[in-house]
């Protein structure tokens, strides 16, 4: 299906333009895998900033480039309904603009633009807000009030998974969704130019298109422990390096293509709405079966 791997660690961190522990590996069916370093920079260095890397995904998207599948451990969606209730438009594409818009009105902060992001969203809503920061982790008012939940029907199946809208103290689900959506939306809004092409799955389609590039979100918890991590030192390359292997394996396998294939699930559903435009608002991780 692809002639290309690329998985990337994504972090919510700090601004666009510092330096966070993203971390990009890429690999073949031929070549196995390698670490992908941050152009022009140093040797060695491993941390990315996001503008560097949304710059560097432009290029790869580029329609004369070998296929490639993409994936980013961050949430490529929230759960039915928050469109409306959170940020007062229609659809998945218009959620992820929305989401894009508030977070590059916080340029001028020196830290924490995801953070700011979630704390404007809130302040936007009547009453408690959809996001969960520690001192009002327990407040369930939005959800019961708006009638939306709190995991989306993939985390709803997957240990440890944190919800979106959750803060805690250390790595945030909840950051790495929104940095990660303003990247999305930049992504989608260089494609709207014709200048790239790519289709992210499942939200533009269940099914992945044979001409493009496929983007799709990842958890690294979720694929097997490996016994060698290769070039890889820390955590952050780590998980990468886990899912690239994972899909280089499939692939080799033969078995990658079903992967894709998303069975209906009786849990976690919503009253009213089919499974596909379900799975195609929230998304799913891939490798969930």
């Amino acid at each position: 299906m692809f002639e290309r791997f690329i998985s990337i660690d994504w972090s919510g961190a700090a601004t666009e333009h510092e330096r966070v522990d993203i971390r990009v590996v890429q690999g073949t069916s031929e070549h196995g895998g390698q670490v992908v370093s941050p152009p022009h920079t140093r040797k060695g260095t491993k941390s990315w900033t996001r503008a560097e890397c949304r710059k560097w995904l432009a290029e790869v998207l580029e329609q004369d480039r070998s296929r490639c599948l993409i994936v980013m451990d961050f949430g490529f969606g929230f759960p039915w309904g928050a469109d409306r209730a959170a940020f007062r438009c229609q659809g998945w594409r218009e959620m992820i603009g929305a989401v894009a818009e508030v977070y590059g009105e916080q340029s001028y902060r020196e830290q924490r633009w995801a953070e700011f992001t979630a704390e404007e969203i809130n302040s936007r809503i009547a009453g408690p807000g959809p996001y969960r920061f520690g001192q009002d982790r327990a407040n369930f008012r939005f959800y019961l009030d708006y009638e939306i939940a709190y995991y989306r029907l993939v985390e709803v199946v997957v240990p440890q998974a944190m919800s979106q809208w959750y803060f805690p103290k250390g790595p945030r689900v909840a950051s790495s969704t929104i940095t990660g959506m303003a990247a999305l939306d930049c992504l989608m809004r260089i494609r709207e130019q014709e200048k790239i092409d790519f289709q992210v799955w499942p939200q533009e389609d269940l099914v992945p298109n044979a001409g493009k590039h496929i983007l799709v979100e990842s958890y690294p918890a979720i694929y097997p422990e490996l016994p060698d991590y290769g070039p890889c030192t820390d955590e952050n390359c780590q998980d990468a390096w886990r899912v690239l292997q994972w899909m280089l394996t499939k692939a080799d396998a033969g078995t990658l293509e079903s992967t894709f294939e998303i069975a209906p699930k009786p849990f976690g559903r919503v009253k009213g709405i089919s499974f596909e435009d379900q799975v195609r608002f929230e998304g799913w991780i891939l490798g969930v079966l």
